[in-house]
């Protein structure tokens, strides 16, 4: 296991749950700690559902312990204009896809983000998520759906 191209995969992760790069590249961090500190698991195999298993349970478990501050903080930071157009339209499309991932459930866009940048099989995110590979892929397959629909549309304006 590669541990630099699976840090930066939990981190986009950890990113798309938490929105704030500090706090993600912390909980990364963490969940390398207690994969490593967890001897008995190595010999199963099956690390990488097990990482994006301790990272999904680790933004859950800052999410319940501060519930009353992200509330608080919900006013966004505001950012300096790039200077190129190029930069502009890249943001732009960023901001275009963050908007369309969040017209997703909660679950949906954690299958999606599993799938398409953690690269998890359909079997390892069943695993990470707790339910059938044909949930995964159902999931997968209505998400892609409502995100093509919520891009075009997003087009249109």
């Amino acid at each position: 296991m590669d541990i630099e191209q699976q840090y930066d995969k939990l981190l986009r992760y950890c990113y798309m749950k938490l929105r704030d790069r500090a706090l993600a590249e912390d909980l990364t961090q963490e969940t390398f700690i207690k994969f490593f500190e967890s001897k008995d698991y190595h010999s199963i195999g099956k690390e990488m559902a097990y990482l994006y298993t301790i990272a999904r349970n680790l933004c859950i478990d800052y999410f319940r312990k501060h519930k009353d501050e992200l509330i608080e903080d919900l006013p966004t930071k505001i950012q300096e204009m790039p200077e190129s157009r190029d930069k502009v339209e890249d943001i732009v499309d960023r901001i275009s896809i963050e908007q369309a991932l969040d017209s997703l459930t909660a679950d949906e866009r954690e299958a999606v983000v599993l799938r398409f940048s953690g690269e998890l099989s359909v079997e390892d995110i069943a695993k990470t998520m707790g339910i059938s590979r044909f949930a995964v892929r159902r999931r997968i397959s209505s998400a892609l759906e409502k995100l093509r629909k919520e891009m075009e549309r997003n087009e249109e304006f």
